[in-house]
């Protein structure tokens, strides 16, 4: 047998390496968060479905358990070689990031890990909130429903940040750029620099507090927003949050705040890295 030419060879590589067909994927719905059975070297585990995660993450239990080696580069510690599958779905050789996931552990969810911005890269991601199913096709195959109007999006870092409007009870009007984020059971919560800047926490709002992954509980303050708009649909008196101390995330400006799935869950969510778009697709109901 003659052996491949180079152009046999490119073409087979490619072929290695191309996405495989769409695939749909159920989920469990879980406090509102979006829960995923993956495979981490073939060993089953428990994920949420992350926008707001710059890597996929493992829990350091699990990547003790499966002996993982590390290395740790300023605050964050990672692991080469994963191989994670989402059903039909491959995303080999990848870099995770590894950090405790004790405070889900302590209130009983076996949750181990993040699927982030890798997976969203590759593919576009279909979140359908009423059947509970993720869809997951290469960006060539993908056509947008009819019904879903077009929402373009800029990356933050790795991060998916879109334009928002928030009316207040005050009268006042105030662009903010939310970023788009999957992990998040709530509707919004502003960034600590925007909520100071706006002297928001003048407003008078209850003082509450939201679990957080990297530091297990923040404080944060109710706002009163009467709308929040985004393109073409307006949110009538969200829960809208703002992040009392500007500690780790809470203190970044690169965004205003978080958009989460109190107010995804509305529609089914395309989302489309590739384009650098959301398709928001209204429920029938």
């Amino acid at each position: 047998m003659r052996p491949n030419s180079p152009l046999t060879v490119g073409i087979l590589v490619a072929l290695a390496a191309s996405p495989a067909a769409s695939t749909v994927v159920p989920f469990n719905w879980t406090p509102g968060q979006i829960e995923v059975a993956v495979r981490v070297n073939e060993r089953p585990a428990t994920f949420l479905l992350d926008t707001g995660a710059e890597y996929s993450v493992l829990s350091t239990r699990l990547a003790s358990t499966l002996g993982l080696p590390r290395e740790t580069r300023g605050s964050r510690e990672f692991a080469d070689g994963v191989t994670l599958k989402l059903g039909a779905i491959t995303l080999a050789d990848q870099r995770v990031m590894v950090m405790p996931f004790d405070s889900y552990h302590e209130r009983g969810r076996e949750i181990d890990g993040l699927v982030g911005h890798d997976l969203f890269a590759a593919y576009v991601v279909s979140i359908d909130f009423t059947a509970r199913t993720l869809r997951i096709e290469p960006p060539a195959s993908f056509t947008p429903p009819r019904a879903a109007i077009s929402v373009p999006f800029e990356f933050a870092g790795r991060l998916p940040v879109i334009q928002s409007r928030l009316k207040l009870g005050d009268g006042r009007v105030l662009d903010a750029r939310l970023m788009v984020d999957t992990g998040a059971s709530q509707a919004v919560i502003l960034r600590h620099p925007f909520a100071t800047a706006h002297r928001l926490f003048d407003l008078g709002g209850a003082e509450t507090s939201t679990p957080s992954l990297a530091s297990g509980v923040r404080k944060t303050t109710a706002i009163p927003v009467e709308q929040v708009v985004v393109a073409g649909w307006t949110f009538d008196r969200p829960a809208v949050l703002a992040f009392s101390e500007p500690v780790g995330s809470a203190g970044y400006t690169d965004s205003d705040g978080l958009i989460g799935n109190t107010l995804l869950s509305r529609f089914v969510l395309h989302v489309d890295y590739a384009r650098k778009r959301l398709l928001f697709e209204p429920l029938k109901r």
